[in-house]
């Protein structure tokens, strides 16, 4: 079963998954699997999707059995999006004889939970974010989603081909985000043209509004976005009604649904970037697979983020499987760079010694006027 181990930093709740036999249970060690995750701040929205596909994952597992009959046991700690507090859980975890660590949450704590995780020697598969310090080859570092770089490349190309070169950038005003926009800065450039201008957003979105009205000005024909759903909902809320009229692209972290829940018609033409499939297309393997388990937990409104921390957690269970009956974090270094390059049901993972690939799709995705996505 899944058991989440609750401490006085970081209390943390879930739904105990159904479990293996209560004989088994008795018999079989479980295999530790730790992750730092953002559960307090104005960033904390960033876990809530990915973790329920991250338990449907791991339910399903350990009502089937486990892995070698032994089930996973994964411990979760809240950074609050600090990289020292994401570095100390790292080291918690490796002293509780954790084997793995799996997908922290956000750029700031992926950066401290990889930079420990390097030092102690203990594979980090999946960060939720695709910043350069993240995704470039490190020694334990796995990466499941692609770079921001490959991300905003796309949406450029994208942009410029369609016709639209007056771009301006709205992000939250933090590290990763920033990144994003530095990034998109030099896509623009490549081409050459410049950045019409960009604005940071308190990551409480308190200064949207504001932010909004001096973006508006500029006049852009598209404002490309790095903010999280608060942010971006009231961002593109004050700058309508400001009388902005532009095209709306967003990486992956925005949950459209969500966004349309938030602000309905003003969502309708916001076009975002997806690095899993579409969760609705059950054609594909890995998500009937994956809505099955989904629903075994009684989760019944699939996203494209709980999918991401799904396939996540199946890139964690392949590496453990082949680890041996006895895991260690050797061992599954060993077992993920044995992959080559893995089919998971549709998508292919792809990790081998220094080269450490990830996956390499990615997908425009357009919300309609009734909060569905247009592909």
């Amino acid at each position: 079963m899944i058991r989440l181990i609750v401490s006085t930093l970081a209390a943390f709740t879930l739904a105990i998954a159904p479990s293996l036999p209560a004989l088994a249970q008795g018999q079989a060690k479980s295999i530790v699997i730790g992750q730092t995750y953002v559960k307090t701040g104005p960033l904390a929205s960033l876990s809530t999707e990915p973790l329920v596909g991250i338990r449907a994952m791991f339910t399903a597992l350990n009502a089937s059995g486990g892995i070698n009959g032994r089930p996973v046991e994964l411990r979760q700690l809240d950074d609050a999006y600090d990289p020292a507090k994401g570095a100390e859980n790292v080291k918690t975890f490796v002293n509780e004889g954790a084997v793995g660590i799996l997908m922290p949450i956000g750029t700031s704590s992926s950066v401290g939970a990889l930079k420990t995780a390097n030092e102690l020697k203990i594979p980090v598969v999946g960060p939720y974010t695709g910043a350069g310090p993240v995704v470039k080859f490190s020694e334990y570092g796995f990466p499941v989603r692609i770079s921001f770089d490959e991300e905003y490349s796309r949406i450029v190309n994208h942009l410029f081909t369609i016709g639209l070169s007056r771009i301006a950038f709205a992000y939250n005003d933090n590290p990763g985000a920033r990144s994003a926009m530095e990034s998109t800065q030099k896509f623009i450039a490549e081409r050459g043209d410049k950045m019409v201008g960009s604005v940071a957003i308190k990551n409480d979105g308190s200064d949207a509004t504001e932010r909004a009205a001096e973006l508006a000005k500029l006049k852009p024909k598209a404002v490309v976005l790095s903010a999280t759903n608060d942010v971006a909902a009231k961002f593109i809320t004050a700058y309508r009604a400001a009388g902005g009229e532009t095209a709306f692209y967003s990486f992956s972290f925005l949950n459209g649904q969500k966004l349309f829940q938030d602000i309905r018609k003003d969502s309708a033409g916001v076009v975002i970037s997806q690095v899993v499939p579409y969760p609705w297309n059950s054609a594909m393997p890995v998500i009937a697979e994956y809505q099955a388990a989904m629903k075994k937990i009684g989760a019944t409104e699939f996203s494209y983020a709980s999918l991401e921390g799904y396939v996540t957690a199946k890139v964690m269970v392949e590496g453990l499987k082949r680890a041996g009956a006895n895991p260690t974090p050797d061992s599954l270094h060993k077992g993920l760079e044995s992959f080559k390059t893995l089919d998971l049901g549709g998508i292919a993972v792809a990790y081998r010694p220094g080269e450490h690939r990830g996956l390499t799709f990615s997908e425009l995705s357009m919300l309609k006027a009734d909060g569905r996505y247009l592909r």
